[in-house]
């Protein structure tokens, strides 16, 4: 075994799933994939099942999230590490004002990227995934995991067509080469850390909801009721 690959194994150990009264679901896919959608109708269906429950996403809309939305629309240069330690900043700022006070009280969170976008878009980029685990080490992880599978091509294809729509440039991980690269990370990550599925993403809305749904439904709710 590799140093590198013995490291991430000990590392492992360290990660806690959230075993606060909240449940802690986390979506991730590729750029394009349909996170912000598919939280919201998940976030819809749980509250019809009357589920408190909050919406919520990374990068966050307080001051690092800010910043680091001007890096991704190429406004400002970081790459790599310091990139990605700028996520795992934000998501400690956003776990002590919203995502713990949140499960504390026995609210669900739901949210569009968390951790394992920092783990695989990182390695995607040459960054030692164990470096990269180890930052996020003491932060919870989800009860639920839920990566959107879609092929890169359809990713694209969305992406260019909202920005057309909107007259927006390409951010930083919108280019096939970042794409195929965090698709291959993406996976490696799903075989190793817990309470990751893998989820088709290909199809209408409704049906992609309804597979999310399965999983949410056999996974958490059984534990919940």
């Amino acid at each position: 075994m590799k140093l590198e690959d013995h490291l991430f194994d000990e590392i492992l150990t360290l990660i806690n799933v959230n075993s606060l009264p909240g449940k802690l679901i986390s979506f991730d896919t590729l750029d394009g994939g349909g996170n912000s959608t598919q939280v919201a109708l998940l976030t819809e269906r749980l509250r019809n099942r009357g589920v408190d429950v909050l919406e919520t996403k990374e990068p966050t809309d307080e001051h690092i999230g800010r910043r680091i939305r001007a890096i991704l629309r190429g406004e400002e240069r970081l790459r790599g590490l310091s990139l990605q330690f700028l996520f795992v900043a934000d998501r400690g700022d956003h776990l002590d004002k919203v995502i713990l006070p949140g499960l504390k009280v026995g609210r669900w969170v739901v949210s569009a990227r968390y951790a394992l976008t920092t783990v695989a878009w990182g390695t995607g980029q040459g960054v030692p995934s164990w470096v990269l685990l180890a930052a996020n080490a003491y932060y919870p992880w989800p009860n639920l995991n839920i990566v959107l599978m879609l092929s890169i091509d359809e990713c694209l294809r969305r992406i260019f067509a909202r920005a057309k729509r909107a007259t927006d440039k390409l951010e930083l991980f919108e280019t096939r080469a970042y794409m195929e690269a965090n698709e291959v990370a993406l996976k490696q990550m799903a075989k190793k850390l817990p309470n990751v599925v893998l989820v088709d993403g290909m199809g209408t809305e409704e049906e992609v909801a309804a597979r999310v749904w399965k999983f949410v439904e056999e996974r958490l709710l059984p534990l919940a009721l």
